[in-house]
């Protein structure tokens, strides 16, 4: 019989005997010395690999591929070549079956003294293995994972495969749960397939998130749930598929969305389409869901969304319009952020509730427009880099208006119009720097809640403003396009010769007036740019 290893004491040794003590070693040839009980929690070694027992009955049992605390340490005539996990180990009279790969037991650290660190080029799991653990190949150098025929592995854990050298790997079609972060910041990942046949039902929270050439993803037809923010500030996606049958998801146009389409869950980063609107059935944005895009300029939100979720649209660079719905009610932590190209925000009049920093970061930002409806507003509502930022239009008119004196970190050029005194009053109380604040006439302020409920005539035809296109038309009882002056509510509007809405400076009969983004024309008062219109709206100087 050979002699057995011996293992040197070195310092990241006597730090392993602090985690496990007393662990027994098993000498690295054909006829190893057996310990004297091999239960289970024994660590035993075989061809310098740390195996764990996990079962024994008799003379069978099960174990794990590592310890649990420290990765394989692999040798020199491995490095670069694949590599097979064994599917059985014999211990004296006893047969272990590997069935699980443990914490740790193939990621990759580099040596800090300088020690080479040896790695093959690839991986073969057998089919005996059932899981894969926390972190079991976190930073693995491995490009491949193979996966035997007839596999039966069931769960890959948190952080699995994180950090990983991955280039592609087919997950096999017993797997059943992928776990949070799975392989996110694999950057290296091109190819993630699941098998036809697939058994997976759950893939958790950011399982794909921080990817970056990873262009394409089918999920198959036996997904049920998925967790939040699975491609978070992942740049390469062109598109995601849904395997036809799917009951909880779907996918359009290659974006995902819940199986009824009331969660639109990811618009691709990569998806090269200029211009976009959300399906009529759409409640929610979920978390990042625009996030990272870099190709769309302009998004028109559906009429029935209620929810904006974080960072919904950060770093979307060339996003230059965004059409808000009355019905929306919730926008969440810097849901605008990072949108280098955006230049106008109108909120609407129902949005009751704020995550902080809602707008931080929008360099080209010149108008903002806060709802009638809209009473409150918190802390770091308005933040970052806003360079171009000119104007704060404050709608609202209620003596329940209020804001923290954080809620605007503006420019001290920016000027805030507002409709009343009080509102002023609240502003001038909680803002730290000397910004103008204008206050207008209550009567030249349209509320576009007004103009987004068309009523209907007797022949139920509509009957007043109409939205087509990002522009606004009015239609008469007769159900012809009005154009020229329009009153409707005691405000004056003006719709040019192909009856779409006027707004900012326009002649008519050779004077100028200037309107609102609403519409409705300023009267008797100062522009945002300076100038003074007179009672009839016509600019006097």
């Amino acid at each position: 019989m050979k002699k057995t290893t011996i293992l040197s004491l070195t310092t990241a040794a006597v730090i392993l005997a602090a985690y496990v003590p007393n662990e027994p070693i098993l000498a690295d040839t054909p006829s190893s010395e057996v310990i004297k009980e091999t239960k289970v929690g024994s660590i035993i070694q075989q061809n310098n690999i740390k195996y764990k027992v996990l079962t024994v009955e008799g003379n069978i049992g099960t174990v794990q591929v590592g310890n649990g605390v420290t990765p394989v340490e692999f040798e020199a005539g491995q490095d670069g070549k694949p590599f097979t996990i064994p599917t059985k180990i014999t211990v004296g009279d006893k047969v272990f079956t590997v069935t699980e790969v443990a914490s740790q037991a193939f990621s990759y650290y580099p040596d800090e003294t300088g020690r080479i660190v040896y790695y093959p080029s690839s991986i073969t799991i057998p089919s005996s293995i059932k899981k894969i653990q926390k972190k079991g190949f976190h930073g693995s150098k491995a490009k491949t994972i193979i996966f035997d025929k007839g596999s039966q592995l069931e769960k890959i854990e948190d952080r699995a495969f994180d950090f990983s050298e991955l280039e592609e790997i087919e997950l096999p079609a017993s797997l059943e749960y992928i776990g949070t972060s799975a392989f996110s910041f694999s950057q290296k990942l091109k190819k993630l397939t699941f098998s036809s046949s697939s058994k997976l039902e759950l893939i958790s929270h950011e399982a794909f998130a921080n990817l970056s050439n990873l262009e394409k993803l089918t999920l198959p037809k036996s997904v049920k749930t998925l967790g939040s923010n699975l491609f978070r500030l992942t740049t390469s996606l062109k598109h995601v598929d849904v395997e036809e049958g799917n009951e909880s998801f779907a996918s359009v146009d290659g974006v995902l969305f819940s199986k009824d389409k009331t969660q639109l869950i990811y618009y691709p980063s990569q998806k090269n389409d200029e211009s976009y609107k959300t399906p009529k059935e759409t409640k929610e944005l979920a978390s990042y869901s625009f996030n990272k895009n870099s190709y769309l300029k302009k998004l028109e939100l559906n009429e029935g969304l209620e929810k904006i979720g974080t960072f919904a649209f950060a770093d979307a660079i060339k996003l230059e319009e965004i059409s808000l719905p009355n019905s929306l009610e919730t926008i969440e932590r810097l849901a605008f952020y990072g949108n280098l190209e955006l230049k106008e925000l109108i909120l609407p009049d129902n949005v009751k509730n704020f995550g902080k920093h809602v707008m931080n970061g929008l360099p080209k930002l010149k108008s903002l427009t806060i709802g009638n409806n809209i009473n409150s507003l918190p802390s770091f509502f308005l933040s970052g880099v806003l360079d171009s930022l000119k104007e704060i239009h404050i709608k609202n008119k209620s003596t329940e208006f209020s804001v923290k004196k954080d809620t605007f970190a503006i420019p001290e050029t920016v000027k805030f119009y507002v409709t009343s005194e009080h509102i002023k009053d609240v502003l001038k109380s909680n803002l730290s720097t000397s910004n103008d604040i204008i206050v207008e006439k209550v009567d030249n302020i349209k509320q576009e809640t007004d103009v987004a409920k068309p009523k209907k005539n007797s022949n139920q035809g509509v009957v007043g403003w109409v939205k087509d296109k990002g522009l606004w038309y009015y239609l008469n009882e007769s159900g012809s396009m009005a154009t020229g002056w329009v009153k409707d509510k005691g405000l004056w509007y003006y719709l040019n010769e192909s009856g779409s809405m006027a707004t900012g400076w326009f002649t008519v009969s050779g004077k100028w007036y200037y309107t609102y983004n609403s519409g409705d024309l300023l009267v008797n008062t100062t522009t945002p740019d300076g100038y003074r219109v007179n009672a009839n709206g016509e600019w006097v100087g």
